[in-house]
């Protein structure tokens, strides 16, 4: 089960549904709240498996600073082992190893604070961030991967409504991050094979042009890119309030289905369809040099 970035929109049916759905594993995109320690509290004892990826709203003022804030390091204690950031999860019902990437990520070709990267991580340039990523994808016990990320790899996107594509600003061009398409490589000449990888942070909802709706299901060559980022993810439907999450099914290493579900008020699923997945040219790749460029 995936949560899309959470920006505080939870609820207790949120928490129903998901123990009722009884997944091996639920997977949180980041961007729980702004440096939220007791949110991020709330998010630590829902009562399911679990992993974390804390995007860039949850190190908000860290990078300001340049510096972990005691709120940082308080929520990187609250979640322990459940904050995926440059580890590795295994989920042997699936057949899948779950491999977590660069936490806190903002896109874009800028690590935006390296000091704060290499306090916590020992990292401090895209390459050394591939590398602490390919690393954890070393420790997998499985063969078939599942990458849980912030934000998505670079190579993908190209326009504005691209899965990763920049929508602010000056639209256009690609805000997919670099360390992640490195390690991407590398893990392909490791032999590992990169069944899906889950991104949120470029939301679905289009700065420019206003209202238009980003593609976030996309599939190239044999990997499933998903980006679950539905903001806000709690909607009003005709029968109440009902929450965003994308269901993922596997067996034996490999993805049978992925859906898209609007859950309840009584923790049920009201609406599920089959996410509408676009076949990506070859002309996108996730790909990046191998020099330094700018962190």
């Amino acid at each position: 089960m995936v949560v899309g970035d959470v920006h505080r929109f939870w609820r207790a049916f949120d928490v129903d549904y998901l123990v009722r759905e009884k997944p091996a594993l639920t997977m949180f995109v980041g961007d729980l709240g702004d440096e939220d320690v007791e949110f991020t509290r709330t998010i630590s004892q829902v009562p399911v498996p679990k992993v974390v990826m804390l995007g860039n709203h949850d190190a908000w003022e860290s990078f300001q600073k340049k510096r972990a804030t005691q709120r940082l390091k308080d929520m990187l204690a609250i979640l322990g082992d459940d904050h995926l950031g440059y580890d590795v999860r295994e989920v042997p019902e699936a057949g899948i190893s779950i491999v977590g990437a660069r936490p806190f990520s903002w896109g874009g070709p800028s690590l935006r604070s390296p000091e704060l990267y290499n306090e916590l991580y020992g990292v401090h340039t895209h390459r050394s961030s591939a590398a602490k990523i390919v690393e954890a994808a070393r420790r997998a016990e499985h063969r078939d991967l599942v990458i849980l990320a912030h934000n998505g790899p670079l190579g993908l996107s190209q326009d504005p409504h691209d899965i990763y594509g920049k929508d602010f600003g000056r639209p256009g061009g690609d805000w997919g991050d670099r360390d992640l398409a490195l390690a991407l490589q590398r893990i392909e000449d490791l032999g590992l094979r990169v069944r899906m990888l889950i991104a949120g942070h470029m939301h679905n909802s289009l700065v420019h042009p206003r209202g238009a709706q980003r593609v976030r299901f996309c599939r190239l060559h044999d990997t499933l890119y998903i980006n679950p980022a539905v903001v806000p993810r709690i909607r009003e439907g005709q029968l109440g309030s009902e929450s965003y999450f994308v269901r993922t099914s596997w067996v034996d290493g490999k993805c049978t289905a992925v859906d898209e579900v609007w859950a309840d008020a009584k923790g049920q699923a009201r609406h599920c369809t089959p996410a509408p997945f676009v076949e990506l040219g070859h002309d996108r790749e996730p790909f990046a040099e191998e020099d330094e460029g700018e962190e």
